[in-house]
Order: structure tokens, then sequence, then C-alpha cells
């Protein structure tokens, strides 16, 4: 059982979280698994099917698009949400760049091990995140190239 104070922590630093009480948190990690990676061990390849996403517990993991890193993810960052969501291949390779502790949510845990309003709200979290990233990236396109971005405060 995890202590109070370390899920009131959680609930703060991981947006998959937002909106849900400690006992909601509490049944998630009851549900899920934690997994331990070392440093360079490749978490799931570009291409490849899944069904998980996972939550940065501790360490930092690497986001690759081939040998290009792409993004660095830290504790507290949530990966993998859009193979879950979507059931498509992965677009990209994630490996730890530390040794790092990973909390493992699957789509059955979604679907049959969550109440509907637990999910809702996770889901909801998920798409906000992914719609930050899409903000994200508008803007950095939009300084490389020159005009407008999307979400740019409009």
């Amino acid at each position: 059982m995890l202590p109070a104070a370390k899920v009131d922590e959680m609930i703060r630093r991981v947006d998959l979280f937002r909106g849900l009480t400690r006992e909601d948190v509490l049944k998630i990690f009851s549900k899920g698994m934690v997994v331990r990676n070392l440093k360079d061990e490749v978490i799931f390849y570009q291409g490849t099917t899944g069904s998980q996403m996972y939550i940065i517990l501790g360490g930092k993991v690497g986001i690759f698009d081939g040998d290009v890193q792409i993004a660095t993810l830290r504790t507290g960052d949530m990966f993998g949400e859009m193979a879950l969501v979507n059931r498509e291949p992965r677009c990209a390779t994630a490996k730890a760049l530390e040794d790092s502790l990973l909390f493992v949510l699957t789509e059955t845990t979604f679907q049959t091990l969550l109440t509907k309003r637990v999910s809702v709200q996770l889901l909801l979290n998920i798409i906000h995140t992914l719609s930050e990233r899409l903000k994200q990236h508008n803007l950095q396109m939009v300084r490389q190239i020159g005009g407008s971005a999307c979400g740019s405060g409009s």
C-alpha cells in the first residue's frame, strides 16, 4: 500500500491523475504493475503493437524516431498512450536513459477493472496531454517556418 503523502504527490505531479481522488489512484495502482528498466534498456520499439501506456515514477526515458531522440521524459510524465488510444503501431521507440521505475497501465485495466468515471477522467487527461503536445509541436513548427499556430492562444 502506498503512503497517502506519496499518492497525494503523484496526483499533483502526474497529469494522468488530475481530477482523481486518493482512493482512485490507489485503485489504479492496485490494478497495474510497476516495472524497473535499466539504463539503455528498450521499453518498446517503433512499429510494434502495444496496448499499454507508462508513467515514469522515477528516472528518465528517451523517445526516439529511428536514431534521433525527439523527447526526454522525466518523473511524472506518461508515454505510450497513443497506442493505447488508437490501437495503431507505436510511432517511436522508448528507451530508458537511466535506471527507471515505470507504472504500466493496460487497455484491459481501462476496459474491465476501472469504474466508468475513473476511466473517462483518465482518457480526458490523456487527451489533454496529447493536445498540449500537439500545441507545442505546432509552436515549434511556427518558429521554424513563420506564421501562426492553431492553439497558440486562440
